[in-house]
Formats: structure tokens, sequence, C-alpha cells
């Protein structure tokens, strides 16, 4: 799979190069400004200053054209910002889907020792982190990066000074603003992380409330919280922290830039400094670069911020399902020896031989042949963690597991897609599903659902041994039950869900 920061950076590629054009013309624009400000200051002093290649124009025209510089420097500056969205949105919409896709396609067996809540904290979370290349990193690296590289050049070759003072200022400031940033960037990781897990235990904490009540856990149980959420707030008054001494340095940047420039031009200079100069270079430094070297500091940290929000996704999206490998030594066992006394293939309607799945390299099942006829009842019985659940779940195509052969109503199984496979199974899962809505629309798992099925729907029920008017449904099948059925007792749910499967 290619690195997914070569997907979010050369997709759409004209529309990145775009955004760079851009920002190079909002540099370029910019610098404009403050030469045509000169020309015009020093015009009015009747200090001789003409455009090059000897262009004559007048006091108004300089200014004018100092105006519209500064004004397309503006509007190219912020057509990059909103480029930068625009190209964000478009990459959470292709990321949201691949997250999706592999969420689909990843199997039971796969994500089980991965935790429940990960893939809602990388959408809510590394999915915007990751596009914060284009919506911020991109943008404001071009805006910082481009004033930062010409206006050095811009200056020596205006005042004809050499360009090494400013040049090795503004990289010892470059320097120290990146340490800063790393750092800040460590604080910001540390605070998603810190803020997931927290989130975690409170929604655990939700969910369970009245058994942790019952159990008396609450003290114990809100005392993690309280712990996480105490690292959290120490690491968050950490990362404020260095931000204000982020933008203490920023503020501050400029001011020295002044002194270094303007001694440089005091003691370079082949010629006395005029008015027009003197505004245009504490223009320059005072003005156009203060934006630049304030987002320094934050684009560093934006970066790294983005980088690790890609790692986490990247990690993801890279999960592959592991197929469960035969042992090399076992041999086929001949079809007359597996099949029992009395049984013929058009008996049967499931026939598995040799079903054998593995986990993480731990052999969860093995050998399992199964022959079930129409009508037959068949228990599948076995101690805790035997691995009954997964079996089901194999037959379902929800994992890994191998097998010898495998037909439904003499089909190849292998030959189906999980839809069709799936289309033969009636499956009630453990947990009973239950949504935040009416009993009617549990049953018929569906949203906004007409009292006109109510019949079918009842009847469903009554097979599930539900009794609408006999049960704690005071309003029907109107009756709203809560999220994950708060509002039903254990046996209630998987009722409903029994009658879901018969409806």
């Amino acid at each position: 799979m290619r690195p997914l920061i070569r997907d979010v950076l050369f997709t759409r590629i004209s529309a990145r190069i775009l955004i760079i054009v851009s920002s190079l013309l909002a540099t370029v624009f910019g610098l404009f400004g403050p030469y045509f400000q000169k020309l015009f200051v020093d015009k009015l002093t009747r200090i001789q200053s003409e455009l090059p290649w000897g262009i004559s124009s007048t006091g108004l025209t300089l200014i004018f054209m100092a105006f519209a510089a500064v004004l397309l420097a503006q509007a190219f500056s912020q057509l990059t910002n909103y480029l930068g969205m625009r190209e964000s949105i478009f990459m959470q919409s292709v990321l949201s889907k691949r997250l999706y896709t592999q969420t689909l396609h990843l199997r039971v067996d796969t994500m089980s020792h991965r935790p429940v809540g990960e893939i809602i904290q990388i959408y809510a979370t590394d999915i915007p982190g990751s596009t914060m290349f284009l919506e911020q990193t991109l943008p404001n690296g071009a805006s910082t990066l481009f004033p930062l590289i010409l206006a050095p050049f811009a200056i020596s070759m205006m005042y004809d000074i050499p360009l090494v003072p400013t040049l090795v200022t503004m990289v010892v400031i470059t320097a120290l603003n990146t340490a800063m940033a790393f750092r800040q960037s460590k604080f910001f990781y540390q605070f998603k992380k810190l803020a997931g897990e927290r989130i975690g235990l409170v929604n655990e904490w939700v969910q369970n409330i009245r058994t942790i009540r019952i159990l008396g856990w609450i003290h114990y149980f809100e005392k993690n919280i309280f712990a996480k959420r105490q690292v959290e707030t120490a690491n968050r008054v950490s990362m404020v922290t260095n931000g204000q001494m982020m933008n203490s340095v920023a503020s501050s940047i400029t001011f020295v830039l002044n002194v270094v420039t303007l001694a440089s031009l005091i003691y370079f200079s082949k010629h006395a400094i005029t008015a027009g100069e003197l505004l245009a270079l504490l223009w320059i430094v005072g003005v156009f670069l203060t934006r630049p070297f304030r987002q320094m500091p934050w684009f560093f940290t934006f970066g790294f911020d983005a980088w690790t929000s890609m790692q986490r996704l990247e990690s993801y999206l890279n999960i592959t399902n592991e197929d469960s490998l035969r042992d090399p030594e076992e041999e086929l066992r001949e079809a007359e020896d597996e099949a029992p006394a009395g049984a013929t293939s058009t008996d049967l309607v499931l026939e598995v031989k040799n079903l054998h799945l593995q986990i993480g390299g731990k052999q969860i099942l093995s050998q399992i042949d199964l022959q079930i006829r129409e009508r037959e009842f068949v228990a599948i019985v076995g101690e805790v963690g035997a691995g009954k659940s997964m079996l089901l779940l194999s037959l379902l195509g929800e994992t890994g597991a191998g097998m010898d052969e495998y037909l439904v109503n003499g089909r190849d199984a292998g030959a189906m897609t999980l839809n069709d496979l799936r289309g033969h199974y009636a499956y009630v899962p453990q947990e009973g599903f239950i949504m935040s809505a009416s009993l009617r629309e549990n049953v018929a798992f569906l949203y906004d659902i007409e009292p006109e099925g109510d019949p079918r729907i009842e009847e469903s029920l009554r097979l599930a041994q539900f009794e609408v008017f006999n049960e704690r449904v005071e309003n029907g099948l109107s009756t709203e039950i809560g999220e994950r059925g708060v509002n039903l007792s254990g046996g209630q749910k998987q009722r409903v869900s029994l009658a879901r499967v018969h409806y």
C-alpha cells in the first residue's frame, strides 16, 4: 500500500500546486507594496527614484500601485487559505470512505484484540488531524516559507547590503521556533491520547452505571477517571505554558530582526538613507514578516501533530485479515469416513468438512465437521472460550477459517458473495443489538416505519414470547427504547432480537 502522506499530498496534484502558486503570488505582491511605497515617499521628498527600465511615474500612480499590490497580496493569501480548506474537506471525505471500507472489510477475529472505540477516535480525531497538512501545514507553510526566503533577498537587492546578517538571524529564529514547536507537538499528542483514554473510561462508566452502582464500584471506577483527568490537566498546563512562551518569542522576534536589519542598513549602506527606504524597510520587517514569524511555531506544531495522526490512521488502514493456515501434515480423509450412515448429500442443507481457525498464531478450532439436515435442531455446546461463537461467525464468513468443503443447500459457499451466503442464515447475536428508537422500529429494524405493518410486528413478537400488553411497554409498539436497550431487561432484548429475525 502506498504511504498515506503520498495520497494526502499528491491526490489532485493540480490543486496542491495551485495552493503553492497562490501563496507565492501573495508573497511577491506583498513585497511590491513596500517597494512602491518607497518610491512614492522618495518622490514626495524630491529624491530621484524611478521604476525599473526608466519607466516614469507620478506620485499618484505609485501610491495606487502600492495599494493594488497590498490588495492583491491579501486576495491571494485568502485564496490560499480557501483552497487549503477545500482540499482538506475533500481529503477528509476520501479518507473517511477508506476508513469505512476498511472497517467493513476487517473480520471479527482480526479485530478481537483491538479496543472497540478505536474506530470512533480515528474518525473523530485522526482523519481531521491527517488533513491538517492541507488545511494548515501546506497553506501556512507556503505563507511562512516564501516570505522568509524572499524577504532577505528583497532587502539585499533593494538596499544593496549584505545578505548574511539578516539571513543568519532568521535561521537562528527558525531553529528556535522549530525546537519549541516540536516540544508543543508532543504535548498535543499526549493531549489527544489522554483525552481519548478518559473519554473511553467515561463512556464505559455511563453505559454500565446501573451495574456499577449495584456492585458498589462507583468510588473505585470514578477514581480511575479522576486520576486520568489529573494527568491530562497537568499535560494541558504544560502545553498552554509552552504555547505562551512560543507567542512571546514570536512577538519579540520582529524587534530583534528590526535591530539587525537597521544596523546592517546603517553600517553597509553606500549612500544616505532616505525616508522612503527607512519606511519600506520597517514595513517589510515590522509588518510583512510579522505574520510568518507568528505562524512559524504553529506551522511546525500542526505539522508534527498531523504526522502523528497520519501514522495512527495509516496503521489502521494497513491491518489485514489473517487467513487460518491448515497444518501441512494433515491429510484429507475419505468422504465415506466422514458421512454418518444413512446420510446423503441431498439430505443436507449445511455441510462443513475440516473447519480450522487460527487467531494470532493460536489454534481456536480444528477438524470441525458439520452435517445438518432440513428442520434438524443442532445445539453447539462447550466450555467458555472453546470457540462456539467463533464457529458460528466462521460459517457467516466473518473469520479467516479454512475448510476443505463448505456447502449450503448443495452450493459451494466459497463461490458465493458474503451477502448471498449470509442470506441463507438468520443470526441473533449474543449482545442483542437495540437501537434508541421505538419498539416498532427495533423489530422492523427501520426508522420511521408506518403503523400499517403492526400486525406483522406483533406476530413476530408473540412468536418470540414477547407479549406487548403484558411487558413493561406502556405505549405498546410506540414505546421508546433507550440506547442499548436500557429500558429493557436482558431477556426482553433477546426476544426483540428474535422477533426481528422472524420479521
